[in-house]
């Protein structure tokens, strides 16, 4: 699955250092990246952590995923599209509106964007189930952008944590760690 904000809705970026800059070198989508930008939902920002196991001080992937994020935002939810019979390529679309800045240094250039949700096992699971509820739900989106296959293109890929203020916290914590080293 793969979550790609929508390039049309992106089009009010810059190019300075915001995240469509032509200058700015990025990275594949492979190896530890994938992992940290999963294209996923965390099941507890949906409250579906039944054995109360997310700790996001503790949380190591947390704290390595807001360290190398391109933009961490709080974001509600304002739509969600239902995409899934378009083969492939199908999946969710959702849109999402920017309630607050929390770190990186290449923001999405726009307050209001769309992220793809392609199909997947956990995140399809939670869309299929939770859809119409979605609409108004805020999460802490971590979002970094690739290069496509063709190097030329960029896809951007996210994970979604709840919007709390101990992630907030974790976060902050991470941020001061990076700015240490």
């Amino acid at each position: 699955m793969t979550l790609a904000v929508v390039g049309a809705c992106l089009a009010g970026c810059g190019d300075g250092a915001g995240a469509k800059s032509p200058s700015r070198p990025l990275s594949a989508y492979s190896g530890r990246m994938t992992d940290l930008f999963d294209d996923a939902i965390d099941p507890a920002a949906v409250g579906l952590d039944m054995d109360n196991s997310f700790h996001p001080r503790s949380d190591a992937t947390l704290r390595e995923r807001a360290q190398v994020s391109d933009a961490i935002l709080r974001v509600k939810i304002t739509t969600v599209t239902n995409k899934i019979d378009e083969g492939a390529n199908g999946g969710y679309e959702v849109g999402v509106k920017q309630l607050e800045w929390i770190g990186g240094d290449h923001p999405p250039g726009t307050d209001q964007f769309n992220i793809r949700m392609r199909k997947s096992t956990q995140t399809n699971g939670i869309m299929k189930t939770m859809e119409g509820r979605m609409v108004g739900t805020e999460f802490i989106v971590f979002l970094r952008q690739f290069t496509g296959a063709d190097p030329s293109e960029r896809d951007f890929h996210a994970h979604f944590s709840p919007a709390s203020k101990d992630v907030k916290a974790a976060i902050g914590d991470a941020i001061v760690l990076r700015e240490l080293k």
